[in-house]
């Protein structure tokens, strides 16, 4: 998040106490004698070993003839990366599999529904979703997102996995200031076509039978509107269909789009 600290960081991201984060970043900076790093760090002297072995269970830190040393950040955060992403995969496979006993469980169910969902990974989930429902090739429309897109590419990236063969057409909104390498990012994802248009006034994803429309929330957040209406997402595909034909290739995207 913009303005966080190290210190901030390390407490959110990987749950350090705020002894913990101090005592990390006071190792990382050279400091090695328990007196030194509890001095450094500003912990009471009578807590640091107790924080030291805390660091040690986790990987951080390691301790030498020479008194505690840190393990190299990458490589230490870096594993601690790959463990969420694994229990997260598994843990969305058993979600699926869940969905799908559940599916065969329902007498009834509602087709037609909307849905909001705040912050940007409910909202992406919203879009991957729909997308994981049907194979469609989707309609995305990018005003704010456009204006975002180096800042989102991050986050993106699941997204932009699942279009890599079955591809998307992309509306940009054509004052959108979007860095040309963000632009040859997305261009180069095989069945991708980017133009850009005036009519874009708002993000929007339509898929099949749902449309997701992202809308401004409380303090800058993300808010998406999940609408599952068939009737509905049918009706804008025509009139993007419409506003497709009247768009403006964009210059700076990969040779060769249409």
């Amino acid at each position: 998040m913009a303005g966080e600290g190290l210190e901030e960081r390390l407490r959110r991201l990987l749950g350090l106490s705020g002894y913990e984060a101090r005592v990390y970043l006071a190792v990382l900076g050279g400091a090695s004698r328990p007196r030194e790093i509890a001095e450094e760090a500003g912990v009471p002297p009578q807590r640091i070993y107790d924080v030291l072995r805390s660091l040690q269970r986790r990987g951080l830190v390691v301790q030498t003839g020479e008194g505690y040393k840190a393990t190299p950040p990458a490589r230490a955060l870096g594993a601690e990366a790959e463990r969420l992403i694994v229990e997260a995969r598994l843990r969305a496979d058993e979600l699926r599999a869940l969905a799908q006993e559940l599916e065969r469980h329902a007498t009834s169910t509602a087709r037609e529904h909307v849905a909001v969902e705040e912050g940007l990974s409910r909202a992406l989930a919203a879009a991957m979703a729909a997308l994981q429902e049907c194979s469609e090739k989707p309609w995305v429309l990018a005003y704010k997102a456009a204006e975002k897109a180096e800042e989102l590419l991050p986050a993106l990236s699941r997204l932009l996995e699942v279009l890599d063969g079955r591809g998307a057409r992309v509306i940009l909104y054509t004052g959108a200031a979007v860095p040309e390498h963000v632009l040859r990012t997305v261009a180069s994802i095989p069945g991708v076509e980017l133009r850009a248009s005036d009519a874009v006034l708002l993000d929007m994803m339509v898929v099949c039978d749902t449309v997701v429309i992202g809308v401004p929330g409380r303090g800058g957040n993300v808010v998406a509107v999940a609408i599952t209406n068939r009737e509905f997402a049918d009706a804008l595909k025509r009139r993007l269909e419409t506003i497709w034909r009247s768009a403006r290739p964009v210059p700076d995207a990969a040779p060769g789009q249409r």
